[in-house]
């Protein structure tokens, strides 16, 4: 019996291991069709497709065939991200820079956009060793006709506490400020020194996005230079921005006219500096506005009087329909602000753990903003206290907000949450639509 079954269990192994590699077969021919009709595409589709990923995934594709061999030299982007640990790991990356850019300087490439997000592990490695070569990298780019420029690097910090702090911050070549076809700019923690825009020819006239995080300007006066640079800016964003000469009032004075005819969003962040020409921005869409961190001489706070001035001398924001704004040791403030922004249709109110709100002469205001009115449908209050500040500022709205659909109320302390939700539950609400939600 064992004998007559033998073939036949024999065929069926067989035919399994037959049927496995049939399979096995269409799957390559399918694979290597799909492949081939990628493969029979045009080089301008094939090289758009390689710009959505790094430059080292780009090369990598040289392996697949022929075709693809010399594909990724003609890629308009030139995309790295990368971790540098050691003097070693840091040479062999300075190498493949080094080794894309001659190729494609050989063959004649422009380079549309230049993206370069280092992290190093020793900030010595990265200032003595890596940004020396950034600066000829950053040289080459900028003479093939660049638009998109992001660079963010990261040098780690030191342990040495008597280490002069502005080490860890390197500065931006000249270069980059004498590229007239830049259309985004994008910067992380650099220093800039050491030149004068009024002297080198300066000038954005292409520039629609511009985004400085963490910028260090010797002159105040560099600044708004750089600003008036950009008749054509679009996208504002500024974190954290440092002025050595902060109190540069007759700079401002110069800049007091400064224009933005073309901005749409504006995210304006200030730290430890002068007062942001306003003006520029009364054009902007969706704003984000800083209110708190205005300082004057010495580094003290602005009587609020003085900030009244400031948001009456600005133009109203006519286009104005999300607003994030700080509150203040000010109730007023909040208010006069609000006045400038007519069709204000989103309003997110945040305010710092450590901030105090004045709490002397609270008087609610006699006349309403046009944008409580007519437009505000959504309001958001971040971080709120139970000072009676903070809750005139919310039953002010929800008083006076006539179309008002949601106004969600995060509370500082998870203890004040139901003092504050009575409070407002009981305030009578202009918008018998309006949804009042406190967490």
């Amino acid at each position: 019996m064992t004998e007559t079954l033998w073939p036949i269990s024999k065929l069926r192994t067989t035919q399994r291991k037959t049927l496995i590699l049939r399979r096995r077969n269409r799957r390559r021919k399918k694979s290597k069709a799909m492949s081939d009709r990628i493969s029979r595409l045009q080089d301008e589709i094939l090289c758009h497709i390689l710009s959505f990923v790094t430059t080292k995934e780009a090369v990598a594709t040289s392996v697949l065939s022929k075709r693809w061999t010399h594909l990724w030299i003609y890629v308009p982007n030139i995309d790295f991200n990368i971790s540098v640990d050691n003097s070693r790991s840091n040479y062999k990356f300075n190498e493949s820079v080094y080794s894309v850019l001659a190729s494609r300087d050989a063959v004649g490439s422009n380079v549309d956009s230049f993206r370069l997000d280092i992290e190093y592990g020793n900030p010595h490695l990265g200032h003595n060793c890596g940004f020396p070569n950034i600066v000829r990298w950053i040289n080459l780019v900028v003479q093939r006709k660049l638009k998109h420029l992001y660079l963010h690097l990261y040098f780690g910090k030191y342990d040495d506490d008597d280490l002069d702090e502005d080490v860890s911050l390197p500065k931006l070549p000249i270069s980059i400020f004498t590229c007239k076809t830049l259309v985004s700019l994008n910067l992380y923690r650099f220093h800039v020194e050491g030149f004068s825009f009024s002297s080198i020819g300066f000038g954005f006239p292409s520039l629609k996005t511009l985004i400085l995080e963490d910028i260090d300007f010797s002159k105040g006066r560099d600044f708004l230079l750089l600003l008036s640079g950009c008749p054509n800016l679009e996208d504002l964003q500024l974190y954290d921005m440092f002025f050595t000469f902060a109190n540069d009032h007759l700079a401002l004075q110069e800049f007091k006219s400064l224009s933005l005819p073309k901005l749409t969003r504006a995210d304006i962040s200030p730290h430890f500096w002068f007062v942001f020409p306003l003006k520029a921005l009364s054009t902007s869409k969706p704003t984000c506005l800083d209110t708190l961190k205005l300082y004057a001489k010495d580094h003290e706070v602005v009587e609020v009087n003085q900030l009244q001035r400031l948001y009456s001398d600005i133009r109203i924001f006519h286009n104005l329909t999300y607003l994030q704004l700080q509150l203040t040791n000010s109730y007023d403030l909040v208010v006069q602000v609000l006045h400038h922004c007519p069709k204000l249709q989103d309003l997110e109110l945040y305010k710092e753990p450590a901030c105090t709100i004045d709490q002397k002469n609270l008087v609610e205001p006699e006349f309403v903003p046009h944008c409580l009115s007519s437009y505000l449908t959504t309001c958001t209050i971040l971080n709120m206290g139970g000072q009676q500040s903070e809750l005139m500022v919310a039953t002010f709205i929800l008083k006076n907000a006539r179309i008002l659909q949601t106004m969600e109320i995060w509370t500082q302390r998870e203890q004040e949450q139901p003092e504050i939700e009575r409070k407002l539950f009981q305030c009578p609400k202009a918008s018998a639509t309006c949804q009042l939600l406190v967490y």
